[in-house]
C-alpha cells in the first residue's frame, strides 16, 4: 500500500508598507508597514488560528 502525502505550501506577500502607499519603488531599504499592513497581517494570523493551521517550516527575507 503506497502512502500519498500531501502538503501546502503558503505563499505570503509583505503587507503594505509606507513607500507602497506612495508608490515609491522599493527593494534595497526597508520601509514601515502602514496600520493596513498591520491589520491585514493580523487578519491572516487570526485565519490560521481559526483553520487549524500549523508550519513544518517558514522562510523569509532578511529584511524587516
Amino acid at each position: 500500500m503506497v502512502r500519498k502525502m500531501t502538503k501546502t505550501l503558503y505563499l505570503m506577500r509583505h503587507g503594505q508598507t509606507l513607500f507602497n502607499e506612495l508608490h515609491k519603488i522599493q527593494g534595497v531599504c526597508d520601509s514601515p508597514l502602514t496600520q493596513k499592513g498591520i491589520d491585514d497581517a493580523k487578519k491572516v494570523g487570526t485565519y490560521f488560528k481559526q483553520n487549524n493551521v500549523n508550519f513544518d517550516h517558514a522562510y523569509s527575507s532578511t529584511q524587516e
